[in-house]
């Protein structure tokens, strides 16, 4: 599925598509004689889509009169007139009709239910700090993700390949990776949100209306993207470094301790949660129970659709080919972790070397497509490799590179030179706490150490406790 052809104009053309109990409820209020305009916003804050639809359409009206824009969906639908509640609210497209493929649905369903999220938390905020405008920075909120929203109704994949991006760290945040997929696409984020702004209303206009008071502009500001962080952070886990860093500087907005600050966000969580439960829509709640330490990354909801990273499905591949041995052997927990390098995290050029019966030095055991395996010698002796013998002492990692193999080389002869003469990771696997193994794995970039390290800290657990 690729995006429309004028997708800014398209996205006029085609609003989103309404969550089908709120579509109802909107339509059973909508059919009585006496229209109660509270219960109707109450509903229309339940749905980005259908929020962004009136607050767009009341700011175009008012936009062609020469006034000013709604400053609430009180506001908005009063001067859109009941007539036009009527006629053009129940024709909304319902979500389960528009998205029928299943994980595309919940790709949605999960942007939305981050969308009231982010709402609740920021309506919070703005109680706490007695903000006369919450209504119209909760409605901000609430429409933070709109374009998201869109991606995942006219091109799921691309907003996959966005978080794709945040889960493996090539993009630091979900709305830097948005933009980066949609240029790949050859749109660009700027220009389709000055196009959307004005017709849907969505944050940045409201910040452009505020433009006479830049203070309280800016306020609101940090309040819908600490809002936006918090609720697209939490789905990875409650301690960790980014959401920590997060919840100080709502500390700091609220003027609050942190422990105040963290009773305060975990209320609302847990208050969304028991809302959110119902209606089947996720919540990052669940995990506020894992304290872990250190601070514990989660994977994305599987409701994404993104599957695991590369390095923890190599993990959990580890944990059971490991599991479903029969004896626990350290040659089988080798014979494990080679498999896991090899098979599942592609680090093909694999050399293992193990403890002469002397002690006196290493043997080649294994030498997996390193080039020019013949000219390694098939053994390795500690007393000329002072830099092996060091590491041997206990189950060590050492990453050589450019920088600091000119250092090492000192202390190695011919031979140790040529296990180092490419980048690559050393990792030393003792056995109560005498020398038995040592792996060399060759590496071509700093993300594929990184996941090697992780993997190997993972085959540890396994290999200290046998």
């Amino acid at each position: 599925m690729t995006l429309p052809n004028d997708w800014d104009l398209h996205l006029k053309n085609t609003p989103l598509p309404v969550r089908g109990d709120v579509h109802r409820k909107l339509s059973n209020v909508l059919r009585r004689d006496e229209i109660d305009l509270t219960e109707l916003v109450g509903w229309l804050r339940r749905d980005p889509a259908a929020c962004g639809f009136v607050m767009g359409a009341a700011a175009r009206a008012q936009r062609t009169r020469g006034r000013d824009a709604p400053h609430s969906l009180d506001h908005a639908l009063s001067l859109l007139g009941i007539t036009w509640m009527k006629q053009t609210l129940p024709k909304l497209p319902l979500l389960e009709e528009v998205l029928t493929d299943t994980a595309q649905r919940q790709g949605y369903l999960m942007a939305l239910a981050r969308s009231l999220h982010a709402a609740r938390h920021a309506e919070s905020w703005l109680v706490e700090l007695r903000d006369t405008s919450y209504e119209i920075v909760v409605v901000a909120t609430l429409l933070h993700n709109f374009i998201e929203l869109a991606l995942w109704r006219d091109a799921p994949e691309l907003m996959r390949e966005a978080l794709v991006q945040v889960r493996d760290q090539k993009a630091p945040t979900l709305g830097h990776a948005v933009q980066a997929v949609l240029a790949e696409a050859g749109v660009k984020l700027k220009s389709l949100e000055h196009a959307l702004n004005a017709f849907y209303y969505l944050p940045t206009q409201l910040f452009s209306d505020e433009a006479a008071t830049p203070i309280l502009a800016r306020q609101h500001q940090t309040i819908v993207l600490l809002a936006r962080r918090l609720s697209f952070f939490s789905e990875l886990g409650w301690y960790h470094a980014n959401i920590m860093a997060t919840k100080k500087e709502i500390s700091e907005l609220l003027k609050r301790d942190c422990a105040a600050t963290d009773q305060l966000i975990h209320q609302v969580a847990v208050k969304t949660a028991q809302e959110f439960a119902p209606i089947g829509l996720y919540s990052s709640a669940k995990l506020l129970i894992d304290a872990a330490e250190p601070p514990l990354i989660w994977p994305f909801p599987a409701e994404y659709g993104i599957g695991l990273p590369v390095i923890q499905r190599a993990q959990y591949k580890l944990s059971e080919r490991i599991t479903a041995q029969k004896t626990r052997s350290p040659s089988a927990l080798i014979k494990a972790l080679l498999a896991g390098l090899i098979d599942d995290l592609k680090l093909v050029r694999v050399m293992v070397l193990s403890q002469a019966a002397d002690r006196e030095g290493f043997l080649a055991l294994n030498i997996n497509k390193r080039p020019h395996a013949e000219t390694y010698a098939p053994r390795v002796n500690v007393q000329s490799n002072p830099l092996l013998d060091r590491l041997m002492l206990g189950n060590k990692a050492l990453a050589i590179d450019a920088k600091n193999r000119p250092t090492l080389n000192r202390l190695l002869d011919a031979d140790g030179q040529k296990l180092i003469a490419v980048d690559c990771l050393l990792q030393t696997l003792s056995i109560h706490h005498k020398p038995f193994a040592l792996v060399v794995v060759d590496i071509e970039s700093t993300t594929e150490l990184a996941a090697l390290r992780a993997f190997f800290d993972y085959f540890r657990v396994f290999w200290v406790s046998n």
